[in-house]
């Protein structure tokens, strides 16, 4: 719970969130140029800037939780208000990259070579976005899932554990 609440303390910066606005940005122009199935190279030179920022933040959030990396010494404790902010954030990136995918594979993006790639690589990071996002709100909510985890062993101590098929 340390390692997470240390990793929670540093996303939940100012850095963390211009990252974020910036990756926004991004996504929002990547998805007017999906539409307008216009300037191929333009479009495949920002899949291929998104993507690398992407992997380059998910690098930074594996390298916290491996040590590799430690946080600002000076950093002040996360907000809940800051946490679902950032949890906010993040859905709606994962959620941004879905539609584009959905957006492109209409357009028949999917079938130019310069696009597939980084667009099929946009679809693999929202699903990691939704997954931060999840990761972060049970953080958030930690006291409650380690009652329900505690009310669940004291459950199984006292016996009363059902089978599946009888419930």
């Amino acid at each position: 719970m340390a390692t997470a609440l240390m990793v929670l303390n540093t996303l939940a910066t100012d850095t963390w969130n211009a990252q974020l606005d910036e990756s926004l940005s991004l996504a929002a122009r990547l998805s007017v140029a999906v539409k307008s199935r216009a300037y191929h190279f333009r479009l495949s030179f920002l899949l291929w800037k998104i993507n690398g920022r992407i992997s380059r933040f998910f690098q930074d959030v594996d390298d916290l939780l491996s040590g590799k990396r430690m946080p600002a010494a000076n950093l002040e404790p996360a907000t809940p208000e800051g946490i679902q902010k950032s949890v906010s954030s993040l859905i709606e990136l994962g959620t941004s990259f879905n539609r584009i995918y959905e957006e492109a594979r209409r357009k028949r993006l999917l079938n130019n070579s310069l696009i597939a790639g980084p667009i099929a690589a946009l679809r693999t990071h929202a699903e990691q976005f939704f997954e931060l996002a999840e990761w972060l709100d049970l953080i958030r909510c930690g006291e409650d899932v380690e009652r329900i985890f505690a009310r669940a062993a004291e459950e199984r101590r006292r016996g009363d554990v059902y089978d599946l098929s009888q419930v």
